[in-house]
């Protein structure tokens, strides 16, 4: 390789470089830092300044910094879009906005309490065109127009945003017992037939539906709601009002004249009610609009005077005479019970029932009236008398007979049970006396066949001793017979019994001593001799 191969390296820079050679460019590096500083950073704003945290029971009310205007005449934003107060909240929970568009404020749940209702009463939207028409907006949300919402609240706890709607709390209907709820619609269509009482579901005025028992949630803006007393009432006509018991004192006593011109006087309770299906038809007909003093209007304007019209009509039916007995009271009371409730049925009213306490009738045929009664009755009362004395005779003849019959049998059960019981005596006894035999016969005949066993036992024994005599004789005889003399035996026997205590004998054979042994050396030297 020449010297001229050999280039010196340029001392200015490669096109496009702009740093070292062989390194990255210096913005990238100072990119990545920015992005490493960056991503925490971030994480920090996001977590600690953009994070709303909405405890339980509450909501979020979110104010949006930028955006749309909101149309004139609009409180609220509709729409994410819109700049403004937002119509939707935030529900209890985490959620994340950025400060730097969104606002918020922590607001407490609309609380409706137990026995209230809450009547809503919207902020936003357009204006009713007909305010004669529509009093109340529906809850629909879709075409929100202002005013009193026709939905209510019951009681409990509601997400309601304090910006859209304006709540407030009312008490609830509360029927008591024995009551009804009559209603009356402030609002809805005109009533598709005039001139009448009573209007259907949706149409203004009374509706035909009383209300129930109970506790009812209805708009007080919408609808009144009148408590009408459907217990039942009593009603006295005394002779004088002062005479009637009870809350509510009576009225005077029903007077007509009878068919025979003279003037009775009648004292009736009346025991009355309203009927429950028909109270708003007879609160609107017979009322006047306040319901204490309904019941006084239904007796001033239809049951006192029906009653005294009726009681008039069928009273004058008969002559005084007749009112005096007691069959006539009952007839002439069903009578009057039966128009009555026809009458006061077609009103709405119901007749429980009708008593006659008394029947006052003139003075001057009261009394021999009443003295002929009398007498009938104290003969009645003779008559019941004698019958029952002479019951009583006969209660008591069939009484003694009853005892005496009772004795008899007694006597004769007495009798049975001595008869029986001698017999019973008797069977037990020779029962006892047949086993008592039966007993000794078994006796008998078990020592029968002990004396039996002893007897043969003791023949046995007595052979067996008998043959044992005959052996020990006979060896006895045998053992004689081997010597030569009885007396030989003897001393054998003597010698063999004494041996095994004697080792040496030294007497003199012709001594007494020797002679006892003389026989039994004899033979033996008998035969020693006769060996030689």
């Amino acid at each position: 390789m020449s010297d001229d191969d050999i280039k010196e390296p340029s001392s200015s820079p490669p096109l496009g470089g702009g740093g070292s050679s062989g390194g990255k460019p210096a913005w990238l590096a100072a990119v990545v830092v920015l992005a490493a500083l960056a991503i925490p950073a971030y994480g920090i704003f996001y977590w600690f300044f953009c994070r709303i945290e909405v405890p339980p029971q509450h909501i979020a009310v979110l104010l949006k910094k930028t955006g749309e205007d909101l149309p004139p005449g609009h409180v609220l934003a509709r729409t994410p879009e819109q700049k403004g107060i937002q119509l939707r909240v935030l529900l209890p929970g985490r959620h994340f906005r950025n400060p730097l568009f969104w606002d918020h404020q922590i607001r407490p749940y609309q609380s409706i309490p137990t026995g209230q209702v809450g009547v809503k009463v919207r902020l936003y939207g357009d204006n009713p065109e007909d305010l004669s028409q529509r009093l109340l907006v529906p809850t629909d949300d879709a075409t929100p127009m202002k005013g009193i919402v026709k939905e209510v609240l019951k009681p409990g706890d509601y997400p309601i945003n304090p910006y859209a709607y304006k709540v407030t709390n009312h008490p609830a209907i509360q029927i008591h017992a024995g009551h009804v709820g009559v209603v009356c619609n402030r609002v809805g269509a005109l009533p598709k037939q005039r001139n009448t009482y009573l209007v259907d579901e949706g149409e203004r005025g009374v509706l035909r539906r009383p209300l129930r028992q109970g506790a009812h949630y209805l708009n007080p803006f919408q609808f009144e709601v009148f408590e009408v007393d459907i217990r039942n009432q009593r009603l006295e006509f005394a002779a004088s009002p002062d005479d009637a018991a009870g809350e509510r004192k009576g009225v005077t006593a029903v007077q007509f004249p009878s068919s025979d011109g003279f003037l009775i006087e009648v004292h009736l309770t009346v025991e009355w009610s309203i009927e429950p299906e028909r109270a708003p038809e007879v609160f609107v007909r017979i009322g006047t609009g306040d319901p204490k003093t309904l019941p006084e209007q239904i007796l001033e304007k239809t049951l006192i005077p029906a009653l005294r019209g009726v009681s008039r009509i069928e009273g004058s039916s008969y002559p005084a005479a007749n009112y005096i007995s007691g069959k006539l009271r009952q007839d002439f009371q069903e009578d009057i019970y039966k128009e009555l409730k026809q009458t006061c049925g077609k009103q709405g009213i119901t007749i429980h029932s009708v008593l006659v306490n008394d029947i006052v009738p003139p003075q001057e045929i009261a009394a021999p009236i009443r003295a002929r009664e009398v007498a009938k009755e104290e003969k009645k009362r003779n008559e019941i008398q004698l019958k029952q004395a002479v019951a009583e005779q006969s209660l008591a003849k069939q009484s003694e007979l009853v005892k005496q019959e009772t004795a008899r049998v007694v006597a004769e059960t007495e009798q049975r049970k001595r008869v029986i019981k001698a017999k019973n005596a008797q069977k037990v006894a020779l029962i006892e006396q047949e086993k008592l035999l039966t007993v000794a016969r078994a006796d008998l005949r078990a020592a029968e066949l002990q004396a039996e066993a002893i007897r043969a036992r003791g023949q046995a024994e007595a052979n067996v001793i008998v043959a044992q005599n005959e052996a020990q004789a006979k060896a006895l005889l045998a053992s004689v017979s081997a010597f030569n003399s009885p007396g030989a035996f003897a001393a054998y026997t003597f010698a063999q019994k004494m041996a095994p205590s004697v080792e040496s004998v030294f007497a003199d054979p012709n001594g007494p001593f020797g002679q006892l042994f003389k026989d039994l050396l004899q033979p033996a030297r008998a035969g020693q001799g006769g060996g030689q």
